[in-house]
């Protein structure tokens, strides 16, 4: 048996050499130097409960900032642009470094114009504001110059503007050669959303007296024809023994009267016989003579503060005076003509346009 092992380990060097039988082996039992010290026991650490177990897996909450403590005011003024309240201050409370919760308000006729010291959030303990707020823009007040006895307008309309509320005073304005004849319109007042309207006449200074006529003139002679009295001449005359209709009769300053025949063709009244019918040279009988019907009231002459109006012996006839503004009347008849313009009889001879007297409003019991 030994030549085999030694053939198996010239074959196989390496292999590690072959275990002897448990009953081969030989125990060695250790000779006990001194007493060996107690070994204590490992101590037992008891499972955690599922309860107890961390949540690895779970996402850890995101820590929040501690909300801010430290309060904040903020007053807020409403002003007009003239540094006047318009209603009692704002006084908004939060936090510092908060959002400032807040809306401009709305003022009925105001626009707001400007803010001064607004910020968005509460960067002070204290803090102001100031809203500036201007009046919305009124509805103009348009004037008118006008020639009362042509139309004619003289200037280009006058406009006004004004914010809202506010006050307006107006007076005629000077025209060259003209001076100041009626005036019609609320002249003073305040800027509202509804426009006014005020209308000037004038009258030119070189006429005396201006008489609205229904009659005809019969033309002695041949006469030029003029654009206005004493003005330029047209390149045509109208000849001798013709009948024309009159409009205005017009006594100038110096004392020369002129015919107006219709829009701007005038002629002087020389060498001319006024007739109150065109067919009174064919022995027609004339036309009937005003005819007042009663008419009992009493009133005032409504016309220009400080100026005085013509009155008149019948509609359309001579002057006979001049009454003030504001003068009594004794209102006696009335007269309308046929162009449905109503005269109010003040006297035997004495007649006025209706458009310049106020009636007094009757009282019943």
């Amino acid at each position: 048996m030994a030549f085999f092992d030694w053939l198996r380990n010239v074959i196989e060097p390496n292999r590690s050499p072959r275990r002897r039988p448990r009953h081969a082996q030989s125990r060695r039992v250790p000779t006990p130097v001194g007493p060996t010290p107690p070994i204590p026991p490992e101590p037992v650490t008891p499972a955690p409960s599922p309860q107890a177990l961390p949540l690895t897996t779970a996402a850890k909450p995101v820590s929040q900032p501690e909300p801010a403590t430290q309060p904040a005011t903020l007053v807020v003024r409403l002003v007009d642009d003239q540094g006047r309240p318009l209603q009692p201050a704002l006084v908004l409370t939060g936090y510092l470094n908060q959002p400032v919760n807040f809306r401009f308000p709305k003022i009925a006729g105001y626009a707001l114009r400007d803010v001064h010291g607004f910020t968005q959030d509460y960067i002070s303990e204290y803090g102001l504001t100031t809203l500036v707020y201007v009046r919305h823009w009124g509805q103009p007040i348009i004037s008118y110059l006008v020639d009362y006895d042509t139309g004619r307008l003289l200037e280009l309309p006058g406009i006004l503007r004004g914010r809202l509320g506010t006050s307006f005073s107006l007076t005629p304005p000077p025209v060259t050669n003209y001076h100041i004849f009626q005036a019609q319109g609320t002249q003073r007042g305040t800027f509202s959303q509804q426009p006014g309207q005020v209308v000037y006449y004038y009258r030119r200074d070189s006429w005396q007296t201006v008489q609205r006529v229904h009659q005809f003139v019969f033309l002695q002679t041949n006469h030029q024809v003029y654009d206005e009295p004493g003005g330029q001449a047209y390149g045509y005359q109208f000849p001798t023994d013709s009948l024309w209709r009159l409009f205005m009769v017009i006594t100038l300053t110096n004392g020369d009267v002129w015919y107006n025949l219709g829009g701007e063709q005038w002629l002087s009244a020389k060498d001319t016989v006024r007739r109150e019918h065109q067919f009174v040279d064919l022995g027609l009988p004339a036309p009937d003579k005003w005819q007042p019907e009663t008419f009992e009231r009493i009133g005032t002459v409504d016309y220009v503060p400080g100026k005085a109006v013509s009155f008149y012996q019948e509609p359309y006839g001579e002057t006979a005076g001049q009454l003030k503004h504001g003068e009594a009347l004794d209102v006696r008849g009335r007269v309308v003509d046929d162009q449905h313009l109503v005269w109010y009889q003040i006297g035997p001879k004495a007649y006025i346009n209706a458009r310049y007297v106020r009636l007094a409003k009757i009282a019943y019991a």
